[in-house]
């Protein structure tokens, strides 16, 4: 339902979709196990809502999921699973102060070797309830179209808590993360030439009284060539002090230069060669839109994060600015400190009656405290189709492989394959017919397979 306030809320636009559900699955492989599978008939019903509103001073969403999940044969694995995902922004004084928030609660499979399942429901073994969230209040000041300043704090907090069924055996430390910031941007006088300066420090600590500080001051500025080049400077200085770690082999000066490539609307493109983190980095970002339905980003970057920050930067909209949960599983979850490389690509696009997509990752990881490192690749692609005004139709398909793990029984390849039907029935009222296929190639061990099969009822009110 929708609706839109008096004057007196400022013009506020709300919408509010509460909606009820129940699905029944047939799974082959209950257990998720690589010899004597067992199959099981699983009901689930579901309840929830997603909120947006939008006023002058605000703009927020909201989705929250609940789910019990009871089993025809094995009991034990009945259980519910929740996921809350929201976040949004907040003007409390006009054009100058503004908190930026978001919040997420979702249970997940943190380790890449951990159980996962075809289809959506409570598993046996390897759950985790993650409650990430963040708060930032920033204030902006205009110092006469010369420069932009930016004074941000921000607050994140990670908990994990044992999930209903399936609790992951010894769970992470707690996390909580200080950030303070200070950024001198150029202003609206600078038609071309654009500069930043911006001073940093974050100090995070765990349940565990391990300790993370970062100092970072940083200056960075754009110089236009002509109309097609810009030439790209940046240079900085990084002091760590983190527990169990060789603080001066990460901290230090360092220097970045590059060329960015702008000729329309439809292309920018940047590369940065630099010395960072006591090695020579790249820092490469792309926009590009072959046709007027067609998107394609691609972007590396090395960065060094101790384990809340990692998820406190979680994407939690699409490209469509859509709320989707957090992938928080495209690499398992490290409870230290660690070097990253990643390379990720995203090309989205639609055509008529049609919208597809395809993503790539690669993740390189280096474990601070102990030199161990890891390397996962990741690909994914959808595809939908409205095959009447009624019906859709949806594909999609993943690849998962820890191509290099901390030891060699982490090394692991997953495959998933999903299709769904789906029927508007009536307003607010869905059917949907859906098969699940999941392959886990253990390289050590037996390989786990599951076929799951799902018909699903839905009303949105």
């Amino acid at each position: 339902m929708s609706c839109a306030l008096p004057n007196i809320a400022q013009a506020a636009e709300w919408t509010v979709d509460p909606y009820i559900g129940a699905s029944t699955q047939y799974t082959d492989n209950v257990f998720g196990t690589s010899s004597e599978k067992e199959s099981d008939l699983v009901t689930s019903i579901d309840l929830g809502v997603k909120i947006s509103a939008e006023t002058r001073r605000s703009d927020f969403d909201i989705s929250y999921d609940l789910s019990q999940d009871f089993y025809a044969e094995f009991n034990d694995l009945n259980g519910y699973r929740h996921n809350f995902v929201g976040g949004g922004t907040i003007e409390f004084y006009e054009e100058r102060f503004f908190v930026d928030g978001r919040l997420t609660f979702t249970e997940e499979t943190l380790d890449d070797i951990g159980r996962t399942s075809a289809g959506d429901r409570t598993l046996g073994t390897d759950r985790t309830q993650v409650l990430n969230g963040r708060i930032s209040p920033y204030f902006v000041q205009d110092f006469g179209g010369w420069v932009t300043g930016i004074a941000r704090y921000g607050y994140s907090e990670t908990r994990f808590l044992e999930s209903d069924v399936g609790g992951g055996g010894t769970e992470p430390a707690d996390q909580r993360t200080n950030e303070f910031e200070l950024q001198a941007n150029s202003g609206t006088r600078f038609a071309n030439f654009q500069w930043q300066m911006l001073s940093n420090y974050t100090f995070s600590e765990s349940s565990e009284d391990e300790e993370f500080h970062h100092f970072n001051n940083q200056a960075s500025t754009e110089i236009p060539l002509n109309r097609l080049f810009s030439l790209l400077a940046t240079a900085g200085h990084d002091d760590f002090e983190i527990d169990n770690v060789d603080d001066s082999a990460i901290s230090g000066p360092y220097l970045g230069g590059g060329v960015r490539f702008h000729p329309n609307s439809r292309t920018d493109a940047s590369i940065q060669v630099g010395y960072r983190f006591d090695d020579i980095i790249y820092d490469v970002q792309v926009e590009y839109a072959p046709t007027s339905l067609d998107n394609i980003t691609a972007g590396y970057s090395v960065t060094v994060r101790n384990a809340d920050t990692s998820l406190a930067n979680t994407e939690i909209l699409n490209a469509d600015d859509e709320l989707v949960r957090p992938n928080f599983s495209t690499a398992s979850y490290i409870d230290d400190v660690t070097k990253s490389e990643v390379f990720t690509f995203g090309w989205s696009g639609e055509r008529r009656r049609n919208s597809y997509g395809a993503t790539i990752n690669l993740i390189n990881r280096e474990v601070l405290s102990d030199g161990t490192k890891d390397r996962v690749l990741s690909v994914g692609a959808n595809f939908s189709r409205q095959l009447t005004p009624r019906a859709d139709l949806t594909i999609s398909g993943n690849y998962s492989d820890v191509l290099a793990g901390a030891v060699s029984t982490d090394e692991k390849a997953s495959y998933s394959f999903g299709i769904d039907y789906s029927y508007q029935l009536g307003r607010g009222f869905s059917a949907s017919a859906g098969y699940d296929y999941l392959l886990q190639d253990e390289k050590i061990g037996g390989n786990v397979e599951e076929n799951a099969f799902t018909i699903y009822l839905r009303k949105t009110f």
